[in-house]
């Protein structure tokens, strides 16, 4: 009778182990794409376009947030070091869904003209990371990740 249950229990286990619920009360994030270089150009952006799940849907509207942070990858003797003060913004606001798109867009001189500007180093290219994190309206925080490398043309 009992090696007749096992296969059974097996092959429900199985199952039920394929049927999970694939989102999670904690908000994913990842990079679908990111610009990879920026010109010197003073109207240039950053873009980088992240895809989301979130299991309540609740990414949306003031009280939730996206969190980004730059990291220069070639910048030298730097005061503070080689990385931009932490930022966010709220996130758009949209219709309540578990999964989507949602696309940071940032002007190339809000970071690195202020993060160099008495330093001398506008003219050198230069290459950084993002960091990025989302916060829903429960307060749920994805895991931090990374963008790829983005390359700054100097001026």
């Amino acid at each position: 009778m009992i090696r007749k249950l096992v296969p059974v229990l097996l092959f429900t286990a199985i199952l039920a182990g394929c049927n999970k619920d694939k989102f999670n009360t904690k908000p994913s994030i990842e990079v679908k794409e990111h610009t990879s270089i920026v010109s010197a150009d003073n109207e240039a952006l950053f873009s980088i376009s992240l895809e989301f799940t979130d299991k309540e849907g609740d990414l949306s509207g003031v009280d939730s947030a996206i969190y980004y942070q730059a990291f220069y990858l070639n910048v030298r003797d730097l005061v503070g070091g080689p990385v931009s003060s932490p930022a966010y913004d709220r996130t758009p606001s949209f219709p309540e869904k578990n999964s989507g798109e949602i696309q940071l867009r940032l002007p190339r001189f809000g970071y690195y003209k202020d993060f160099v500007r008495d330093q001398g180093t506008l003219d050198k290219n230069d290459t950084l990371i993002f960091r990025i994190a989302l916060r829903d309206k429960a307060g749920n925080v994805s895991d931090t990740i990374s963008s790829g490398p983005i390359v700054l043309l100097g001026q």
